[in-house]
């Protein structure tokens, strides 16, 4: 283990990135946007299924699906505090788990900073929520999730003209 200030050996591009990011997460929470009539009419009577996010990965289905990463202190009987904190769409919902093992690792064609740093710095608190939604779907079914509940990791979001003063 690398102290303080010092490279990770053998992980320079996580330890590039955690350097420029060191453990901050800026939170926009619109609590106006939760009660949207389309996100819930959308996702009731879903069925979410929850999975640690680890190594070697659990059973998952080869379905299309939208899935979430939740971070979560589940420490000190603390069990329904966490943080939604990616949000995402996939064709195939295994296969899209195994791209996201790669990524942790700085794998793959272009690891993305934001999502490498999630997945290092809350290794061991990190869930993957995932539901099948039909691949037509997807788009809709992931924007409703992506721009009511702003996750922090999320870049693209679409709430400009949905905020309304009382």
């Amino acid at each position: 283990m690398s102290r303080y200030g010092e490279a990770m050996v053998g992980k320079t591009l996580l330890a590039e990135f955690q350097a420029k990011k060191a453990g901050e997460y800026q939170f926009r929470l619109y609590p106006q946007l939760w009660k949207s009539n389309d996100l819930k009419n959308y996702y009731t009577g879903r069925t979410w299924n929850v999975v640690k996010f680890a190594d070697p990965p659990p059973t998952l289905p080869e379905a299309s699906g939208i899935y979430m990463f939740v971070v979560g202190p589940y420490c000190g009987g603390l069990k329904d505090h966490s943080y939604i904190f990616y949000v995402g769409k996939a064709k195939n919902i295994k296969r899209r788990y195994s791209n996201y093992l790669d990524e942790k690792e700085g794998r793959g064609e272009n690891p993305r900073g934001p999502i490498m740093l999630l997945l290092n710095d809350f290794d061991g608190f990190l869930d993957f929520h995932f539901t099948e939604v039909p691949e037509a779907e997807l788009d809709r079914a992931e924007g409703l999730l992506k721009d009511n509940l702003t996750p922090v990791s999320n870049t693209q979001l679409e709430i400009i003209g949905k905020l309304t003063t009382t």
